[in-house]
């Protein structure tokens, strides 16, 4: 069971089974569209209850993909960058665990911040452009799928209202990010070779969807395997729990037929 940081939901993520795989290998629509669609077969809420994950923050987007890929992946997310350093471009290696990653982002409601009582926008006290805002969400990334300036449209869309100098504007962005903090985010690291400190840019959505697809890639040689040793038809076979399927599978490749 996991507690969503923003909403507080109580949610439970069920094993990704071959549907979902191939789910994967075949929706080639907008990365927030193909989130939302996961999460909303593989996430329920411990009570039952019916939930718009377009109404979800971003922030608790995030941390269910994250979670559902350290429990489907790993919990160590490793990958690879080109130190920008003018002359080097070593290769360097950029690694972290989700859990911790997760623990080091909690969010908080500052007293400077205030519920403006519908459940959805909040003002920040005493600032003299009145600045209110709301916390993204799923549909907000829908909304901007495309956008030529996606971040500026994004902000256009959750503060309020138009025309607030950069002051305000930076000070509603400081309490979003307070009240929920974004797991798509600046990393930074140091190359071994050249010594240059450097960032990059962490964007959990496309990463986890990224590394979900690479491992469902072999969701169809899987079923041919199954359906031609075990005479299994292809609908049981993309019913099975992506682990189970695997764990078949391997079977066969290591003698288990012979047994």
């Amino acid at each position: 069971m996991l507690r969503l940081p923003v909403s507080g939901l109580q949610v439970i993520i069920r094993q990704p089974t071959g549907a979902e795989d191939v789910f994967l290998q075949e929706m080639r629509g907008a990365n927030a569209a193909v989130a939302l669609e996961l999460i909303g077969r593989l996430v329920r809420t411990v009570d039952g209850a019916p939930v718009d994950w377009r109404e979800i923050s971003v922030s608790d987007l995030e941390t269910l993909l994250l979670v559902l890929r350290q429990a489907t992946v790993g919990d160590l997310i490793s990958t690879e960058v080109r130190c920008p350093a003018v002359g080097c471009e070593a290769r360097v290696d950029v690694a972290f665990r989700i859990g911790e990653f997760l623990a080091s982002r909690k969010a908080n409601r500052p007293q400077r911040v205030k519920d403006l009582g519908d459940g959805k926008w909040f003002a920040v006290k005493d600032d003299g452009d009145g600045v209110e805002f709301r916390l993204p969400t799923g549909g907000d990334l829908l909304a901007i799928d495309g956008h030529p300036a996606p971040y500026r449209e994004l902000g256009q869309r959750c503060i309020r209202p138009a025309g607030l100098t950069s002051a305000s504007w930076r000070r509603a962005e400081s309490a979003m990010e307070a009240l929920a903090p974004r797991f798509s985010s600046i990393l930074t690291g140091e190359c071994p070779e050249c010594g240059i400190a450097f960032e990059c840019y962490f964007d959990a959505l496309l990463f986890v969807l990224r590394e979900l697809r690479s491992h469902a890639a072999g969701v169809y040689q899987d079923v041919h395997l199954l359906a031609l040793h075990y005479k299994w038809p292809e609908q049981e076979i993309l019913a099975l729990p992506r682990n189970r399927r695997t764990a078949y599978v391997e079977m066969l490749g290591g003698g288990g037929m012979a047994a």
